[in-house]
């Protein structure tokens, strides 16, 4: 086994870890937000929207079938959770779907070719740079780019999705906050590392065959989080099974359902 382990390039060795969390690193602990981007490069770091680039041409070439985190997948792994949820909500009407943080649609080509794509409208909310890529590069009927959420929540949403995201924003349940008074009926927070200790900020720092970059990250903890949703109006209606971690922190994704 040792022998078959060191055929494989350390390059491959990587997309493999990073996928599961294996590689991942997380250092320090900061109060503030703040305190931890002013020692990271960042979420906006250029050198991430290269690498995304990159892949989603190749996506669009027909070279990859899907990409996460710009590491590209050539064979189909959908997410069969997802996907069965999706057909659910659009077997009476089409459907309207808001993901955000949805980069240049990694959950998009990941599950597309196992949905109806007629019934469904994909809306992904993105920084201002990447929307502006999508928009000249990427058409495709019924996929949209938005750069302001408030643009997206005025289409009636059906669904909302954040795919390993809410744990990278400055102000989670600010965003959250609006989208639950939107009484939008269902909500995924999928692949998302929470714990049973006070909510924490860290650096997480990327392996460099991967990009070369590092940014702030929050860990949420579960009964807080779990409460806070609950207050505003929705129980979970599906705890999703996540066999990942983000350092020693175990992914957790919940479907949830307005009350």
């Amino acid at each position: 086994m040792k022998f078959l382990k060191s055929l494989i390039p350390e390059i491959v060795k990587d997309y493999i870890n990073i996928i599961l969390g294996r590689n991942i690193k997380l250092r320090g602990k900061f109060a503030l937000w703040e305190d931890a981007l002013k020692i990271s490069s960042g979420y906006n770091d250029s050198v991430i929207l290269s690498k995304s680039k990159i892949s989603i041409k190749k996506i669009m070439n027909k070279e990859a079938k899907f990409e996460r985190d710009t590491v590209l997948f050539y064979d189909d792994d959908p997410d069969i959770q997802l996907i069965a949820i999706i057909k659910k909500l659009y077997q009476n009407n089409n459907i309207k779907i808001c993901d955000f943080g949805g980069s240049f649609g990694s959950s998009y080509f990941q599950n597309i070719s196992f949905l109806n794509k007629d019934k469904i409208e994909w809306n992904i909310v993105e920084q201002k740079k990447i929307v502006k890529y999508a928009k000249k590069n990427i058409r495709i009927k019924k996929l949209n780019f938005f750069s302001n959420i408030d643009n997206v929540l005025k289409k009636n949403i059906d669904l909302i999705i954040f795919s390993s995201v809410i744990q990278y924003l400055e102000a989670p349940y600010s965003i959250l906050k609006k989208i639950t008074k939107k009484k939008i009926v269902n909500i995924i927070i999928s692949r998302t590392p929470f714990f049973n200790d006070k909510d924490i900020i860290k650096i997480q720092i990327v392996p460099k065959h991967i990009y070369d970059s590092s940014y702030p990250v929050r860990i949420f903890n579960k009964k807080k989080f779990l409460n806070f949703m609950k207050i505003n109006g929705y129980l979970v209606k599906q705890k999703i099974k996540v066999n990942e971690k983000l350092d020693r922190y175990n992914y957790q994704s919940f479907y949830f359902k307005k009350n």
